[in-house]
């Protein structure tokens, strides 16, 4: 139940405001270019094949669609507020020491990449999709977790039920079997009495054999 409250509050946390995720710019190498402006973002919790595959479906829906050696592109890439003129996306994930993963994005805009200082308007838009993107991915990969750890906890609560039952019929066992017993240790000391009133019957009934045989016996 704990483990259920914890993963429900990271969702309320990271879907509040202050808590979503952030774009950072930094230099990094894509096959296109290297040492080039990109627009980071971490995704805590999801692991690296969630994000993986969140990312190329994000990039099929913005163009052409290529992956190669762990890095994905779309080419010729048309969104309305960026303008007319088409442009490349490159994006790579990379795993830090803390095992969150975190995604660059490129933003080739033919001859130069995009960074917040040159192309503002830009930059905001596609900080937006960005933020989004990781959202999403944060949000669904935990609401996932939650949907499995309640599945779990449905399952530990079945099996309690049932081995509740289980101590009941178990007990109406033991409840049934002292009555068995009171009623046997009754007929028990019955039985003991005929017995007694038996042998009374048998050594009477002995003696009158006897008597009787030793009258043929006294006729030869």
């Amino acid at each position: 139940m704990k483990l259920l409250i914890l993963i429900s509050f990271a969702i309320i946390c990271y879907s509040s405001h202050g808590q979503k995720a952030v774009v950072q710019e930094e230099n990094f190498n894509f096959s296109a270019s290297s040492n080039v402006n990109s627009l980071s973002v971490e995704i805590p919790y999801a692991q690296k094949d969630f994000v993986d595959s969140r990312l190329k479906k994000l990039l099929k829906g913005w163009g052409k669609h290529k992956e190669s050696k762990g890095e994905h592109s779309s080419l010729m890439v048309e969104i309305k507020d960026m303008g007319k003129m088409p442009f490349n996306v490159f994006a790579r994930l990379t795993e830090g020491n803390n095992e969150i993963i975190s995604v660059h994005f490129g933003f080739d805009l033919g001859g130069a990449f995009l960074s917040k200082r040159e192309h503002p308007e830009k930059y905001k838009i596609m900080e937006l999709k960005i933020v989004d993107f990781a959202s999403s991915i944060v949000k669904d990969w935990i609401s996932s977790e939650l949907k499995n750890e309640e599945k779990i906890l449905n399952q530990l609560e079945k099996d309690q039920k049932d081995l509740e039952k289980q101590k009941e019929h178990l007990e109406k066992q033991i409840e049934d079997f002292q009555k068995k017993i009171i009623e046997n240790e009754k007929e028990i000391k019955e039985n003991i009495d005929l017995q007694g009133k038996k042998k009374e019957a048998i050594q009477l009934q002995d003696k009158k054999v006897k008597k009787v045989d030793q009258k043929l016996k006294d006729l030869n």
